[in-house]
């Protein structure tokens, strides 16, 4: 039961402290605000942040189905509340490096929160009693490997990267395609349809907000949306009882 009280208070302060980062102008400024300083071409539309709110249901739906099922052996282990602890800390961290203007230490500690995650996320074994378990870390980790994206995109703006004369235009077209190749491998590998569901959402904004500006982007980003899409309803794995 102090696992679960562990939880629950985790999320309540994560919450709490990024809804206040994200839209209530933490240290005089919104995350968002300080995102669109810069003329990134990854930037989605803002109103793709009200994911978090999502991500949070998730997480409490997440603590509740423990609770029904705390006297099983699929009960949360030591090393899956310690690894979520981890992830909020950093992710406080990461908020609050952000907000201070230490870009670089925001983003090292935005990748560790990834890392964290990709571990709780492997933590959980590939069968089916699983799945209401993992999807909310699957769309937790979905959505902060985006933002590791798109604060590692900020730093390169920030600090005028040349890109080896290839245009930004084309260098946003290769990212998005590198991580839609993420997402694709976790939905055939791990049957996993959240992750991808995520950066779907995250492309749709990314169109929504270059619009006729940035014909290429736009079009490279519904497309690869579309790519997702198929995925995730067309692409299958045999599902073997024993995964």
């Amino acid at each position: 039961m102090s696992r679960l009280i562990l939880l629950f208070i985790s999320v309540i302060v994560a919450a709490l402290y990024t809804i206040n980062a994200f839209w209530l102008q933490f240290n005089g400024h919104s995350t968002i605000d300080i995102i669109n300083r810069l003329p990134l071409l990854l930037a989605p539309a803002n109103y793709v942040y009200y994911i978090w709110i999502i991500i949070f249901i998730f997480l409490f739906l997440w603590i509740y189905n423990y609770i029904k099922i705390r006297r099983t052996n699929l009960f949360i282990t030591n090393l899956q509340t310690i690894l979520f602890m981890v992830v909020v800390v950093l992710l406080i961290a990461s908020l609050w490096s952000w907000h201070k203007n230490y870009a670089v230490l925001s983003t090292v500690t935005l990748l560790l929160q990834v890392v964290a995650l990709f571990g709780l996320y492997f933590s959980y074994p590939l069968k089916k009693e699983f799945f209401k378990l993992r999807m909310p870390i699957a769309i937790f980790f979905g959505w902060t490997t985006f933002l590791f994206i798109l604060e590692c995109c900020y730093l390169l703006v920030d600090y005028q990267w040349s890109g080896f004369g290839i245009s930004n235009a084309l260098w946003a077209v290769i990212v998005m395609t590198f991580g839609t190749a993420i997402a694709l491998h976790l939905r055939y590998h791990h049957f996993d349809t959240a992750f991808p569901i995520v950066f779907i959402w995250c492309y749709v904004g990314i169109a929504v907000q270059n619009g006729f500006d940035e014909l290429l982007v736009t079009t490279a980003a519904l497309f690869l949306a579309g790519v997702m899409v198929v995925g995730v309803f067309l692409i299958k794995k045999a599902y073997h009882p024993s995964n």
